[in-house]
C-alpha cells in the first residue's frame, strides 16, 4: 500500500487550488520518483448535459516529467461522471521503467480516485460559476456574465473600441399572447441566435431577462447592428405551422471612452438612453449623451422631490379663464398645476412628464382637485360667484376602478354641487382605455359632473368615442389654430358643428391673437382660451377676475 506520509502529501497539495490542472503537475511531481511517472494524460468526454448542451470532450496533460516517456500507457483508469460521461486516466512510465506491481496498481488506484474527485469538484465550481453567468433559456450571458466580460476588456483597456446597446423587444406582449408563454420562449431562443450569428470576434450579446438584451459590438460596426436590430425574421410555430414573426427593438446605445473607469457605468448609461428614446422621444434608437444625462437627472429629482413637495404644500393651483367671445365675460376656467419651489416656478413641462410616467401624476391631480373645491368653497363663502372649474385628470386614473367614488368623495366633503366641477381627459387610443374611459364618462353623467375631451383631434379614436358617449365639453387641440388653411377650416367647421349637434359645448384652447379669435367666432366657436386673455394665474389674481366678470376688449 502507498505510504500514507506520500499519499497525505499529494492530498494537501491538490487542496492547495480549487484548479486541479493547475495543481496536479505540483502534485504528481511527489509521486514522479516513487513511481518512475513520465506523463498523466486526462481524456474527458460527455455527450450532452444540463451543463454543457452541445456535450463536451477534451484531452488534458496533468503531469509531464520530460526525458524519454513510453509510447504506451502503462497504466489506465476510467471513472463516470455525475452526468453519464467518462473521465480516462492514462499513466505513462519513463522508459525503461519496471512493470507496476499489484501493490502499485492499487496505490494509483488510489491516487487516481483523490484526483477524480478533485476533478470533479472543479468542474462543478466551473458549471456553477458558468450557470450564475448564464441566462438558462438562451445561452447568453445574463447580467452577471455581460459584467464579467466587460471587466476583462476593460482590464486589458479594449473597451473603449466598443459601443454599449441596451434594447428591449418592441410590443413583444402581443407575440407572447398570441403564441403562449411556451412558443413565446422558443422564439425569445431563436432571437437570440440571429443575434450570435452576428457577432464578429470580440463581440458580446447578454439578455437580462424578458425581452430586455444588452449588447457590446465593435465601433465600426454599429450601422449594421442597428439595422440588424431593426427588424430580425424568425419564426414562431402556431398549430403545426410556421408563422414569420419580425421583432425590432427599441435601443440605448453608449459610446464607451477611456474615461469609463467602471463596469456599471456601461449599462446605467445604454438603460438611461434607452428610457430616453421608449419614454421621451419616442424613437427606435437613441445615443446617450451629457444632455440626456442632465434631464434624467433632473427627472429623478423632480421623482424624488415630489412627495416631500406635495406635502409642503409647494404644488398650487393656478386658473386660466374661459371667456365667451361676444361680450368677453369668463364662463369658466382651467385649473393647472404649478410648482413653486425655492422661489422659482417651475414649469410644468419639468415635472407633469416624470410624474405621467411614473404614475404619481394621480396624486397631483387629486391634490388640484382638492384645492379647486376648497377654493370654491371658500368663494362661495365670500359671496362671490364661481365659475365652472375644470381639472386634468391623466389617463393613469383609468387603471383605478374607485376613481368615480374616489372623485365624489372629494366633492362632498366641500358640499360642493356638481355644476362647480368640469373634468377634463385626453382621448385615447388604446381600445381598452377607451371602454375604461367611457365607464368612467357614465358614473360621473350619473352624478351630473360635467366631463371635456381634451386635445380632441390628436387622437385615432375621436369619432368612435363620440359615437359612443358624447362627453358635455369638447376641447379643441391648439394644432387647429397653428395653420388657418381652407382644408383645416373645412374640419374645424364640421367638428363645432358635430359637437353642437351632439349637445356639446366647445372651447378653443391656445388663443393667442385676435386673428385666432376672430376666425373661431365666424365658425361659431363661442368659448375661447389662451393667453389673448390671459396667463394662468394664482388663486388671489384669480379671484380678482371673478369680481370683474370679464374683460374689456379694444376694438
Amino acid at each position: 500500500m502507498i505510504c500514507k506520509e506520500y499519499l497525505a502529501e499529494f492530498i494537501h497539495t491538490l487542496e492547495l487550488a480549487d484548479d486541479t490542472e493547475a495543481i496536479s503537475p505540483q502534485a504528481f511531481e511527489l509521486l514522479r520518483d516513487r513511481y518512475h511517472l513520465g506523463k498523466i494524460l486526462m481524456r474527458f468526454f460527455v455527450s450532452s448535459s444540463i451543463y454543457t448542451k452541445e456535450g463536451d470532450k477534451k484531452e488534458i496533460i496533468l503531469f509531464e516529467a520530460g526525458g524519454n516517456v513510453e509510447e504506451q500507457p502503462r497504466y489506465c483508469k476510467e471513472f463516470r461522471t455525475g452526468e453519464g460521461g467518462t473521465v480516462n486516466y492514462l499513466i505513462y512510465c519513463s522508459k525503461g521503467a519496471d512493470t507496476f506491481s499489484e501493490e502499485e496498481k492499487k496505490d494509483l488506484d488510489t491516487v487516481l480516485t483523490v484526483l477524480f474527485f478533485h476533478s470533479g469538484r472543479w468542474r462543478l465550481i466551473n458549471h456553477v460559476k458558468k450557470l450564475s453567468l448564464t441566462d438558462g433559456l438562451t445561452g447568453l450571458p445574463n447580467s452577471g456574465g455581460f459584467l464579467t466580460y466587460v471587466d476583462e476588456l476593460l482590464e486589458r483597456k479594449e473597451l473603449s473600441r466598443y459601443n454599449a446597446y441596451y434594447f428591449n423587444l418592441t410590443r413583444f406582449s402581443l407575440v407572447n399572447k398570441r403564441f403562449g408563454a411556451r412558443e413565446t420562449d422558443m422564439i425569445i431562443v431563436r432571437y437570440s441566435e440571429k443575434l450570435q450569428e452576428f457577432l464578429h470576434l470580440g463581440e458580446c450579446v447578454g439578455r437580462l431577462g424578458g425581452d430586455n438584451f444588452v449588447a457590446l459590438i465593435l465601433k465600426e460596426h454599429t450601422e449594421e447592428f442597428l439595422k440588424l436590430l431593426s427588424g430580425v425574421q424568425t419564426y414562431g410555430m402556431l398549430r403545426n405551422q410556421k408563422i414569420p414573426v419580425e421583432i425590432s427593438a427599441i435601443v440605448g446605445v453608449f459610446g464607451i471612452d477611456e474615461s469609463v473607469r467602471h463596469c456599471g457605468v456601461v449599462i446605467d448609461e445604454c438603460a438611461t438612453a434607452f428610457n430616453y428614446a421608449k419614454h421621451i422621444e419616442n424613437k427606435p434608437y437613441v445615443f446617450a449623451s451629457e444632455a440626456i444625462r442632465q434631464r434624467v437627472l433632473r427627472e429623478k429629482q423632480v421623482a424624488s422631490g415630489f412627495a416631500e413637495a406635495l406635502h409642503n404644500g409647494e404644488f398650487k393651483a393656478y386658473y386660466q379663464p374661459k371667456v365667451e367671445t361676444e361680450h368677453y365675460r369668463i364662463v369658466g376656467a382651467e385649473a393647472l398645476a404649478r410648482w413653486e419651489h425655492d422661489g422659482r416656478l417651475i414649469p410644468p413641462v419639468e415635472f407633469v412628464p416624470v410624474l405621467e410616467q411614473s404614475g404619481m401624476i394621480c396624486m397631483l391631480d387629486f391634490y388640484i382637485l382638492e384645492h379647486v373645491c376648497r377654493d370654491i368653497r371658500e368663494w362661495l363663502g365670500k359671496g362671490i360667484k364661481p365659475v365652472r372649474v375644470s381639472v386634468n385628470l391623466s389617463r393613469r386614473h383609468l387603471s383605478n376602478p374607485n376613481l368615480a367614488e374616489n372623485v365624489l368623495d372629494i366633492l362632498n366633503k366641500y358640499e360642493l354641487e356638481s355644476k362647480y366641477i368640469e373634468l377634463e381627459l385626453t382621448e385615447t387610443v388604446d381600445e381598452s382605455e377607451s371602454n375604461q374611459f367611457i365607464d368612467f364618462m357614465r358614473k360621473m353623467k350619473q352624478h351630473n359632473v360635467a366631463l371635456s375631451i381634451d386635445d380632441f383631434g390628436t387622437g385615432y379614436s375621436s369619432l368612435n368615442l363620440l359615437r359612443s358617449f358624447p362627453a358635455d365639453v369638447l376641447k379643441l387641440d391648439k394644432a387647429f389654430l397653428d395653420c388657418l388653411e381652407e382644408n383645416d377650416r373645412i374640419v374645424l367647421s364640421n367638428i363645432i358643428r358635430m359637437a353642437y349637434e351632439l349637445h356639446m359645448e366647445v372651447v378653443a384652447e391656445g388663443v393667442e391673437n385676435r386673428q385666432q379669435m376672430e376666425y373661431l367666432k365666424n365658425m361659431s366657436c363661442m368659448v375661447v382660451q389662451g393667453f389673448l386673455f390671459d396667463r394662468p394665474m394664482p388663486k388671489s389674481a384669480f379671484e380678482e377676475k371673478l369680481k370683474a366678470g370679464g374683460y374689456i376688449m379694444d376694438e
